[in-house]
């Protein structure tokens, strides 16, 4: 038996996975590379992934990672790899 609760959360849900699809995707300088992030938003959207995206950029010669959690759908900034470690250790123990 489905409860309110549940039926809301699971609304919450899509809508977010909505939101996340249909934002401008930022930063991208090829056609390539929007269509695979839109490609990616997607297949994410679809099986309602759950673990975290990392990823790197070089930003004027300084290497910045970042993270985002699926979860609480947030997008956090980290200056060393060592830093994203400790966030998903202290992710996963929450």
């Amino acid at each position: 038996m489905t409860t309110t609760r549940d039926h809301n959360y699971d609304l919450h849900r899509q809508r977010q996975r909505l939101e996340v699809l249909v934002q401008p995707v930022q930063g991208a300088t090829t056609l390539a590379q929007t269509l695979k992030q839109l490609g990616d938003k997607t297949v994410r959207f679809f099986t309602g992934q759950t673990e975290p995206r990392i990823w790197q950029r070089n930003r004027q010669g300084q290497l910045t990672w970042f993270a985002h959690d699926p979860m609480t759908n947030r997008t956090r900034q980290f200056s060393s790899e060592q830093d994203v470690r400790l966030w998903l250790e202290k992710r996963y123990y929450e």
